[in-house]
């Protein structure tokens, strides 16, 4: 994310950092939920709920 940062394809505004923790945790998150017998369904809405909050890039 710091590279894209650098190279202009984050706005300036733009936190790399804190945008690859966001990811990471709602990866492991999801990962987590998974191993605890979250059915498929819910896993995906979850992933949903977190793209429908992505900050805007462009």
């Amino acid at each position: 994310m710091a590279e894209h940062g650098h190279e202009g394809d984050l706005p300036p505004e733009t936190d790399p950092g804190l945008l690859a923790r966001y990811v990471t945790t709602l990866a492991f998150g999801i990962a987590v939920q998974a191993a605890s017998g979250v059915c498929r369904d819910e896993l995906q809405r979850m992933a949903d709920a977190g793209l429908r909050n992505w900050p805007p890039l462009f």
